[in-house]
């Protein structure tokens, strides 16, 4: 069901509501790799204010950023996953990437993370590699998608 909502960029004072909702979304998703301890984030090194949210009644639901041809952070809170957020973050950020002049774009996502998985190469993402997380070793995945691909 898609649900109707604003991406733009983050407001100055809405950076921690940013940060808020990537730990939110980060500690249900990998706190099990993470147990007992909370997940590892820096998010005070990132600049929020380059990043893309998704607002829906005042609230945001949803952040990616990238850097060069990275898509760095794609997290979209719980119930609002499967209502096309996510879709149109990515698209934003692919489109980001496009305008940079890289012809590939490139994410990382942990192997475990089967819906997100999924959720990629649905979108037309593929896997180029598998390895092992340099610090806390668990399998990753790193996948990319083709700029061309956008232009058909």
């Amino acid at each position: 069901m898609a649900i109707q909502a604003v991406i733009r960029h983050p407001q100055t004072d809405e950076h921690d509501e940013v940060r808020e909702l990537i730990r939110t979304v980060a500690n249900e998703t990998f706190a099990e790799l993470f147990a007992p301890n909370p997940v590892p984030l820096t998010l005070e090194e990132d600049d929020w204010s380059l990043a893309w949210v998704a607002v829906r009644e005042s609230k945001i639901i949803g952040i990616t950023l990238t850097r060069g041809d990275w898509v760095s952070d794609l997290w979209i809170l719980h119930e609002n996953r499967r209502s096309g957020v996510g879709s149109r973050l990515l698209a934003c950020a692919e489109s980001e990437i496009a305008s940079r002049g890289y012809q590939t774009c490139r994410l990382r996502v942990v192997k475990s993370n089967t819906a997100a998985v999924e959720f990629y190469l649905g979108r037309g993402w593929e896997i180029t590699r598998e390895f092992s997380h340099q610090k806390y070793h668990h399998a990753m995945l790193e996948l990319a998608k083709s700029n061309q691909a956008r232009s058909r």
